[in-house]
């Protein structure tokens, strides 16, 4: 069993973050420059806040963060903040998220299936749910925009990678600092769409 309160869980919950995600999030923006001043995010699979907590401290005044969950969040206290209670397979979601912004600079989403223990089920479980996600942002994100995911790493990776390219410019694979050593996490970023 990993340690849950290991040393970022700890600075996590000292420094007012919701969750140690936040650190990965700071860290792969500092590397490689994902926010600006004015855009506006999607955090899809949001809960618990964690991710939205640093997008809204890296934006400026005129950016927003979408927000959704099949979860409840806590509210953020920010009026650039607003959250939707939704499944993304459901339409009537994308009509809420359209609500407050027509298309997106960056898609961001931590999210992650139940996990089962077994690798390869919870690769295969991962792939599906971003693959959920991809078809969802392919009708809210912008042209030359940002796509940033979780992945639980496994055999169907360079697929999923060969589908992307056909989507994006750039594609990088990174395992963040912050990332359990234990787990099989990556991150992938997928920079210039060319769609939207």
């Amino acid at each position: 069993m990993y340690n849950r309160k290991d040393s970022f869980y700890k600075k996590a919950k000292l420094e007012g973050y919701r969750s140690r995600a936040s650190y990965k999030l700071l860290e792969l923006n500092q590397k490689y420059k994902l926010f600006r001043k004015n855009d506006a995010v999607l955090d899809v699979g949001a809960a618990p806040g964690g991710w939205s907590q640093v997008a809204l401290q890296l934006l400026g005044e005129k950016g927003i963060v979408v927000a959704v969950d099949i979860l409840d969040i806590n509210p953020l206290n920010d009026k650039r903040f607003h959250f939707i209670k939704g499944d993304i397979r459901d339409e009537n979601t994308l009509s809420e998220i359209t609500k407050y912004a027509s298309s997106f600079d960056i898609v961001i989403s931590d999210i992650a299936p139940n996990t089962t223990g077994q690798k390869f089920v919870d690769h295969q479980n991962s792939i599906n749910l971003i693959k959920t996600v991809m078809n969802f942002i392919m009708k809210t994100l912008k042209k030359n925009g940002i796509f940033l995911f979780k992945l639980f790493d496994g055999e169907e990776r360079e697929s999923l990678v060969k589908d992307l390219k056909e989507l994006f410019e750039d594609i990088k694979i990174i395992r963040p600092d912050a990332t359990r050593k234990n787990s099989f996490e990556i991150y992938i970023i997928c920079k210039g769409y060319k769609l939207g």
